[in-house]
């Protein structure tokens, strides 16, 4: 009887023991993962997943890679958030996620690989993380949802096709850093119709802006603006393609170029402003001066 009784308790002992193990192992058998020196990463999923929220932590190490190819043509993903952990995002990881919404990278990642999110045709809004200094070769090509986006402060350099048959495209900010549009960077994105480059930028490669394709190859967008600074690269540019050019001396005055209705709106840049100012200070210094004595 006692015998009977003891394997009834070790039986129930071990199925209760084995429950959060089998959890916690369903779990983890759904991310595809690596470890290598006490680091993860993430290589892939199991099934097809819309929404996901990469773990930071994986048998006990910190996950820090999305590696080449993890979500290659994953055409369910609609959502995934990622965690702060992530350093590295590799080429094509997100090739082809025809469903993928939007997507926040954050500022630990120095690195995403070439291609990354290439074709992913519904995502219309994209945070970049302020680390990176490259944007690469076809990394959004072919997004053509994607209506705006502001490239970090640290990036230098604009990789070949990196925005290129973005349709939707109409808004681009370009930081003070930036020294390189690589070739075709905005090619065929039809709805920006123009764009400030910074002084800094000393190479623009070819069709790299202003350039849509045509049965016969490829032409210049019609009324197409391109602001910089005079004797810059983006004047040299403007001339050799036979695009409009406008000055602007900073951003600050660029932002103030604007077309409403198909009217340019110029803004005054800081220094006439300031002058706008100091003559209305005189003249009301002058008028309470007059009253005064008049008293």
């Amino acid at each position: 009887m006692i015998k009977y009784v003891l394997t009834i308790i070790i039986f129930f002992t071990v199925m209760i023991s084995a429950v959060p193990y089998v959890a916690e192992s369903a779990e983890k058998s759904d991310y595809l993962y690596t470890i290598t020196d006490n680091k993860a990463s993430i290589t892939g999923f199991s099934g097809e997943p819309v929404f996901l929220e990469i773990p930071d932590i994986i048998d006990g190490c910190r996950v820090v890679e999305i590696h080449d190819n993890a979500f290659y043509e994953c055409s369910t993903l609609r959502n995934i958030k990622i965690p702060d952990s992530i350093e590295k995002i590799g080429h094509h990881a997100f090739y082809g996620c025809s469903s993928l919404e939007s997507i926040v990278i954050p500022n630990n990642v120095n690195e995403i690989g070439m291609g990354c999110f290439c074709g992913d045709s519904a995502l219309t809004s994209v945070s970049l993380p302020e680390n990176i200094t490259k944007i690469p070769e076809s990394c959004f090509r072919s997004c053509i949802s994607l209506k705006a986006v502001i490239i970090p402060k640290n990036v230098t350099d604009m990789g070949d096709f990196c925005f290129s048959g973005c349709t939707s495209l109409s808004s681009v900010s370009l930081n003070d850093a930036l020294q390189k549009i690589g070739d075709c960077s905005f090619y065929m994105c039809e709805s920006l119709t123009g764009i400030y480059v910074p002084s800094s930028v000393n190479e623009i490669g070819f069709c790299a802006v202003g350039y849509v394709p045509t049965p016969d190859g490829a032409s210049t967008l019609d009324k197409f603006i391109l602001l910089g600074a005079k004797k810059s690269s983006a004047e040299r540019y403007a001339k050799e393609n036979s695009l409009t050019f406008e000055n602007a001396s900073d951003s600050v005055h660029a932002i103030a170029i604007q077309k409403i209705n198909g009217q340019r709106i110029y803004i005054p840049s800081i220094t006439l402003i300031g002058g706008i100012i100091l003559i209305f200070a005189i003249t009301i210094l002058a008028w309470h001066k007059k009253i005064h004595i008049k008293k």
